[in-house]
C-alpha cells in the first residue's frame, strides 16, 4: 500500500470517528429524520474517502488528468451537498422523511451517472492517446530505418532520395496508423535485404523500391487526410 493510500485511509477513519463523537455530543434529539441524516453524513464521508481511493486506483488505467479533475469534483460536490442537506434536515425539517429520502436518492443517482460518464470519457481519451503514441512510435521507427540506410556506404548513390523520403515522412501526420505503414515498412525491408545480397540486379531493385516508397508516402498522406476529414 502506497503512502498516498495510507494517508487517505487514516484520514477517513479519523474523520468518521470525529463525526460520531461530535454528533453524540451536539445532537440531543435523535427523533424524526435525525438518525437517517446522521447516517447520510457518515455515508457521504465514506463515499468521499472511498472515492479518493478509487480515483487513485482507477487513474492508472485511464487518463489521469480527466479522471482526477472530474471525479474529484463530483465526489466533493456530492459530499458537501449531502452534508449540508443532512444538517439542514437535522436542524429544521426533523419530520420530513419523504423529501429527505427523495433528495438523497436523486443526489446519489446524479452523482453515480456523472461518475459513469466521466469514467467512459476518461477511458476513451486514454485509448486514443495510447493509439496515437503507438502510431508515432511506429512511424519514428520507420524514419529511423531510413536514416540508418542513409549512412550506409552502399546507399551513397541513393542518399538524396532516401533523405527526401525521410523528410517527407517526418513532416506528415504520424499520429495516425494507416494501411500504407505496413507496406512502407515492407519496402524498407526489401531494400535492407537487397543490400545484404548485392548482385547485378541490386541497383534496379533498390531504385524500384525507392519509387514505391515515394508513392506509398504520398498515398499515406491521402489516407491520413481522409481519416481526419471523417472525424470532422
Amino acid at each position: 500500500m502506497s503512502t498516498r493510500y495510507r494517508v487517505i485511509l487514516i484520514s477517513g477513519i479519523i474523520t468518521l470517528l470525529a463525526t460520531v463523537i461530535i454528533s453524540c455530543l451536539c445532537i440531543a434529539d435523535w427523533n424524526g429524520v435525525t438518525p437517517w441524516a446522521f447516517t447520510a453524513i457518515l455515508w457521504a464521508e465514506i463515499v468521499f474517502f472511498g472515492g479518493l481511493l478509487f480515483v487513485e486506483w482507477e487513474s492508472k488505467k485511464t487518463d489521469q488528468i480527466i479522471t482526477r479533475s472530474l471525479l474529484y469534483t463530483i465526489i466533493a460536490a456530492y459530499t458537501i451537498i449531502n452534508f449540508l442537506v443532512s444538517i439542514l434536515y437535522i436542524v429544521l425539517f426533523k419530520e420530513s422523511h419523504t423529501s429527505f429520502a427523495i433528495i438523497q436518492i436523486a443526489l446519489f443517482s446524479i452523482s453515480a451517472i456523472s461518475i459513469a460518464i466521466s469514467m467512459a470519457a476518461s477511458k476513451a481519451v486514454r485509448q486514443s492517446n495510447d493509439q496515437t503514441m503507438k502510431a508515432v512510435d511506429n512511424a519514428e521507427a520507420i524514419i529511423e530505418r531510413l536514416n540508418k540506410l542513409l549512412v550506409r556506404p552502399e546507399c551513397e548513390p541513393y542518399t538524396s532520395m532516401l533523405k527526401s523520403l525521410s523528410e517527407d515522412l517526418r513532416f506528415t501526420d504520424i499520429s495516425k496508423t494507416v494501411p500504407e505503414d505496413a507496406d512502407i515498412a515492407m519496402n524498407i525491408s526489401e531494400i535492407e535485404l537487397t543490400l545484404c545480397n548485392l548482385d547485378d540486379a541490386a541497383d534496379e531493385k533498390i531504385k524500384s523500391a525507392l519509387v514505391r516508397l515515394k508513392t506509398l508516402i504520398e498515398q499515406r498522406k491521402l489516407s491520413v487526410s481522409s481519416i481526419n476529414k471523417g472525424k470532422i
